[in-house]
């Protein structure tokens, strides 16, 4: 069976006779009945269960067959069919459905797969989880170009000759994510093509990728049928569904098909009436002609196809260009309808456009910005409208009716009343919504849809005998209640596109496009200008005395322009088609106005100031100028008039503003009658994630002045702030990003923001998991609501704990199942601001436990002097960016501060210079509880004295070395100085070194010799404590339990940074108690760094194992003595073990033989099993 012949079958129309025939190749077991077992639906003529396949991993499907009603556009109403056969694959012997859905009066017909969810686990099982069915569809027939179809079903049919099918590749088959990356690749390449043929500049990539989204636009409006309508036509339908490949074909071997045929099609049939095309046409010079073969055409208008300054280029493309993509086009098919994650057509739409679109986006990685998964969009959309709707109608009687309106789409009885429908969609239609980082327009693209669902629910309560106009409803969402902004104007174009598209798929005849320019905006939503409360009255005034002023010059008319008059102007726009332009540019003055209006500051002081040098300056009739009278007044007036106007130039021209975004400006709907900015319902965003560091230092230098700056941050905590700051007094802010700003030193001022101003409603913690398939970073959905009020509150905390998981398995914490998860942990934490405020905000179930161990009286905790970081060099040793500017004669890892043995061998050093050269450890090294001596690199240790460029003239060897590197250092004490060298002591001195990341446990050793450590560690030296029992007693099982719980994690990895480390309660025992876990952190080092074995019966990390079980015992007594039930290891290890000079390998074992023999370390592993829930929590965790 090829693919050509599958490829006639599933072009032509639905005959399941040949179907029948198809099935049996495909399949391993198919049985047909021999009569259909009916199955009753509105939407169903005539139908039902026709048969079963059995896999050959006994799994089984069921196959339904349906012959749907007159009124069911099959191409169009896949939500209407989708549930007609789901409910039949949640009965145990069914586990999916093959579904054909057909009419013998349409050419097109569906084939449905319906799945339960299941997923296959890290260690390859089979997980069931009973949740709703997915539905995965081809759309088939002669409009479609059934290419996916025929190679996944070939795939099938090879497998069944060749080996097995199993669920999981008949699911693989219906896979649209395979679809995805396929559609993607190609894409790619096709866009690499078209830019090949010109320079590789920024403006021929923005044309290009411009160029392919109206082409891709039109590709959605072919299939709708709108393409070339035929004149004879009285409805917009029958249009050709491959007008576009027809048309490069008419005009073959052009190579000016963009600038004599595309343009044309652009900008004077989609962007002009009919009645001004022809015009436009003789004007323009263009083929007349084009204008009976573009006949059928719609005026789309919208900004899409509105030639701007970047379609001024002179650009074409050759022929085959054009041709190969639209042969590429050709093998997909284009659906209209955005999938859900429920519900998936295997064919490319908006939704997954955008996925493509972004990652074309210019280096959209290096700005932190990565693609959400719609599983995350969808329940992070739903969420936050469900909290504005609860805020709204706080009743609890509504709260489940509103969870089950937006989540389930079921109007409960208690909303089904006229008076509440309507008060409820008069709610949903008054929210406002902004995403601050756009992106392609996933959020607002969700939140249309569950607002445009949830109205739809609610309108046949609301308005019982009324129809329901869902473009209309699409419309006036987009309208109303959206915004969005991105420094990308490759993103805004995204965004519009897919709102676009959402317009056109209910559309039963073509309307032009809403203007998005004041909805969709280009800017950087994190710098403003002016602030939020900067009193606006100034800017009416101002523009209305210089429009009277012109208004007199010419003669003319003024009248008093007033917010109000500007408010409805943005608005207006939306929907204006006549005079776009002259629009424009009076929003574009306003605007101005504004901006220059506020620059000035007090515009009163400004004017008087102005008055006071004209005064000085004036000519009298008689006498000497006021300027020469008084010339110290005259020079204090211009004095104090130049600082006004060199602060206005400053604000009107400062760089940093260049991209600002003024809310007030663009978004006047969002301000009351004074002037005052009202704030939105709900901000939702997937923001930017850029850590501050030393290669990021330059893009944070805008940000520096906010409040809200802090060094080490993170970009998406400024966006946190301001958009908490852009909120109304009950908004409700809604991201994914970075789970570690809970803990992070960066994230100081955004946890204080949040703990002091709103309450948290929702945290959902990935943990591990990676969410992002481009990002290695680990993310946390929050949901925050401004109020500073409410205290001793709880939330919705969920946490996946799976060290490992798939992206389903850590999807399914989102489920409403969720607390029934057995890898993840759920529970409500209690909020009282005053235990949070300027703190880490870290969630437990086993607070009253971590309360009893910080509660003992004779702690200590870590001060500042006495924790430092490794050192922080310049460049250690040559990474590949760097070396790809300095050239092919140095290699990548060669050392810079950093040196091999012989690496250093060749610098030839004199006694001087070995000076500064140091003992360098590594990772290799440093292990629990001790240090491998002997070093195997060696580093040039320089502080800030080497920021001289003389300062290494005595040291001529090691200068000439660095003199070669010196143009990649990012050093604040360049040229020679290390970066961060800290102070020498730590490396010298007796130290306990932590590890800073530890997968699995912490990492803590001790040691007392001369070593130098980079940034990767911590090192700990205090005098308060015995450092080899702090070394035993950081360890321990028991602070491991605190860290998890009150430290900073990076998903199952421990980061053990300053301020964990200074948060740790350390006893302090007695002496005596001190120096018994010293001697046993001894022995643990001695048997851990020797090739001697202890004794012939056992391995040494067996007696090493045994004897951190007896520190455990010690820390246990110490800080939980009353849960060890009399047990007391301190006693026992009192009678055994003794302060000694040395300690050899045989004294150990005969040590060990004397403590087993009392039963204590028996006793230590029978814990787990205490009647202790304390301790047994701890053990477990």
């Amino acid at each position: 069976m090829n693919q050509a012949y599958l490829r006639n079958i599933l072009s032509a129309k639905f005959d399941f006779d040949i179907w029948k025939d198809l099935l049996e190749k495909i399949f391993p077991k198919v049985e047909i009945f021999t009569s259909v077992a009916k199955i009753a639906d509105s939407h169903v003529k005539d139908g039902g269960h026709v048969g079963n396949i059995r896999l050959d991993d006994g799994h089984s499907l069921a196959i339904f067959r349906f012959e749907v009603t007159d009124n069911v556009q099959i191409s169009r109403n896949r939500k209407s069919l989708r549930d007609i056969a789901a409910k039949y694959v949640d009965q145990g012997l069914i586990h999916g459905a093959l579904v054909f859905y057909y009419s013998p009066n349409q050419d097109d017909y569906r084939l449905t797969f319906i799945a339960k969810q299941t997923y296959f686990n890290e260690s390859g099982e089979l997980v069931k989880k009973e949740t709703a069915p997915k539905r995965y569809t081809f759309l088939l027939g002669k409009n479609e170009p059934c290419t996916t179809a025929a190679s996944r079903l070939k795939e099938l049919a090879d497998k069944k000759t060749y080996g097995s099918i199993y669920l999981t590749d008949v699911t693989d088959a219906f896979s649209v994510e395979r679809l995805n990356k396929e559609f993607f690749n190609g894409y790619k390449a096709q866009y690499k093509k078209f830019i090949d043929t010109l320079s590789d500049t920024k403006s021929h990539r923005d044309y290009v990728k411009k160029l392919l989204g109206r082409l891709v636009f039109l590709q959605f409006l072919q299939k709708k049928g709108w393409m070339g309508v035929p004149v004879s036509n009285t409805k917009w339908e029958g249009g050709d569904k491959k007008f576009l490949g027809n048309l490069v074909e008419r005009h073959i071997d052009n190579d000016r098909l963009l600038s004599d045929v595309f343009e044309p099609l652009f900008f004077g049939i989609l962007n002009t009436k009919p009645e001004d095309r022809e015009a436009l046409f003789i004007s323009k010079k263009w083929d007349i002609q084009l204008l009976e073969e573009f006949r059928g055409i719609p005026y789309l208008n919208g900004g899409l196809f509105e030639a701007d300054d970047v379609d001024k280029q002179p650009i074409d493309f050759p022929y085959d260009n054009f041709k190969d993509l639209m042969e590429f086009f050709s093998q997909y098919n284009f659906t209209i309808d955005e999938n859900d994650p429920d519900d998936s057509e295997v064919g490319i739409d908006p939704e997954m456009l955008g996925h493509i679109f972004e990652n074309l986006l210019e280096d959209n990685k290096d700005k932190g910005a990565f693609y959400t998964p719609k599983e995350i969009v969808q329940y992070m959309c739903r969420q936050s409208v469900i909290q504005y709707l609860k805020t709204h109608e706080p009743s609890d009687q509504y709260a489940d009716a509103i969870e089950q309106l937006i989540n389930d789409g079921v109007v409960s009885p208690i909303l089904q009343s006229k008076s509440i429908a309507t008060r409820f969609i008069q709610l949903l239609k008054e929210v406002k919504v902004c995403d601050p980082a756009i992106g392609s327009g996933a959020f607002p693209m969700g939140i249309l849809y569950v607002l445009y669902h949830a109205i739809h629910h609610l309108h046949s309560h609301a308005e019982p005998h009324g129809n329901f106009d869902s473009t209309q409803t699409k419309r006036d969402i987009i309208q109303n209640n959206i915004f969005g902004v991105d420094i990308e104007q490759g993103a805004v174009d995204i965004a519009r596109l897919r709102f676009w598209l959402a317009l056109v798929v209910d559309a039963e005849e073509p309307q032009p496009l809403p203007n998005l320019d004041y909805k969709i905006t280009c800017g950087n939503s994190q710098i403003y200008r002016y602030a939020l409360d900067m009193p606006i009255a100034d800017v009416f005034e101002e523009y209305n005395r210089v429009g009277k002023e012109n208004a007199r010059k010419e003669k003319t008319t003024w009248s008093k322009f007033t917010l109000e008059d500007y408010k409805k102007l943005i608005v207006g726009y939306t929907e204006e088609h006549t005079d776009k332009v002259g629009l424009r540019t009076k929003i574009n003055d306003i605007k101005n106005c504004f901006k220059t209006t506020l620059a000035q500051g007090d515009i009163r002081q400004r004017q008087l100031a102005e008055q006071r040098v004209y005064e000085y300056e004036a000519i009298p009739l008689f006498g000497k100028r006021k300027a020469e009278e008084d010339p110290v007044g005259y020079a204090t007036a211009k004095s104090k008039l130049n600082k006004l106007r060199e602060k206005e130039h400053e604000i009107l021209n400062n760089k940093k503003y260049e991209k600002s975004f003024e809310w007030r400006f663009e978004y006047p709907q969002l301000l009351d009658d004074k002037g005052a900015f009202i704030g939105f319902d709900i901000i939702i965003a997937n923001p930017p994630y850029i850590k501050e560091g030393r290669m990021s230092k330059t893009f944070f230098e805008p940000y520096k002045d906010s409040p809200y700056y802090k060094g080490k941050m993170d970009i998406w905590y400024l966006f946190a702030c301001n958009g908490l700051d852009l909120l109304n007094p009950n908004g409700v802010l809604c991201f994914i990003a970075t789970n570690n700003w809970t803990t992070s030193f960066g994230a100081s001022k955004l946890r204080d923001k949040v703990i002091k101003e709103t309450r948290i409603c929702n945290i959902v913690d990935f943990g591990a998991v990676m969410m992002f398939e481009s990002a290695s970073i680990q993310t946390m959905i929050m949901m925050f609501q401004k109020d500073k009020v409410t205290d001793d509150y709880t939330f919705d905390y969920r946490r996946l704990t799976a060290y490992k998981a798939t992206e389903k398995e850590a999807i399914a914490i989102l489920e409403p199942l969720y607390k029934t998860y057995g890898q993840a942990e759920c529970y409500t934490p209690t909020i009282r601001r005053a235990n949070f405020y300027d703190k880490n905000i870290t969630f437990s179930q086993s607070s009253d436990i971590l309360g009893v161990i910080s509660s003992l009286s004779s702690v200590i905790y870590l001060n500042d002097k006495e924790i430092a970081q490794g050192i922080v060099f310049p460049q250690d040793t040559l990474n590949k960016k760097n070396q790809q500017k300095l050239g092919p004669q140095f290699e990548i890892n060669q050392g810079i501060f950093v040196l091999t043995s012989a690496e250093l061998e060749t610098l030839a050093l004199n006694q001087d210079e070995l000076s500064l050269i140091k003992p360098y450890y590594t990772n290799e090294n440093i292990s629990r509880y001790g240090v491998q001596k002997g070093n195997k690199y060696w580093t040039i240790y320089t502080d800030s004295k080497y920021k001289n460029p003389n300062s290494l003239d005595c040291f001529p060897n090691i200068k000439r070395h660095l003199d070669r590197f010196v143009s990649v250092f990012t050093s604040d004490n360049k040229p020679y100085g290390l970066h961060r060298a800290r102070e020498e002591r730590f490396f010298v001195n007796n130290k306990v070194i932590a590890v800073r990341k530890c997968v699995g446990h912490p990492i803590f050793s001790y040691c007392d010799i001369e070593c130098y450590l980079s940034q990767t560690f911590n090192m700990i030296q205090t005098d308060r404590v015995n450092l080899k029992y702090l070394t035993g007693l950081l360890n321990s099982k028991l602070i491991e339990f605190w860290l998890k719980n009150k430290g900073k994690m990076q998903g199952a990895n421990y980061q053990l940074d300053k301020e964990p480390l200074q948060q740790i309660p350390i006893a302090v025992p007695s002496n005596d108690v001190q120096e018994i876990v010293a001697i046993l952190v001894d022995m643990i080092i001695l048997l851990n760094t020797t090739d001697e074995r202890a004794s012939e019966l056992v391995q040494n990390s067996y007696i090493s194992s045994e004897l951190e079980k007896l520190i455990d015992g010690c820390i246990y007594e110490i800080y939980l003595p009353s849960e060890m039930a009399g047990m007391s290891v301190i006693t026992v290890l009192r009678n055994y073990i003794k302060q000694k000079d040395s300690i050899s390998i045989d004294d150990i074992w005969e040590l060990y033989m004397k403590i087993d023999s009392t039963g204590i370390i028996e006793s230590l592993n029978s814990l787990s099993l205490s009647s202790s829930e304390t301790l047994r929590t701890i053990i477990l965790s």
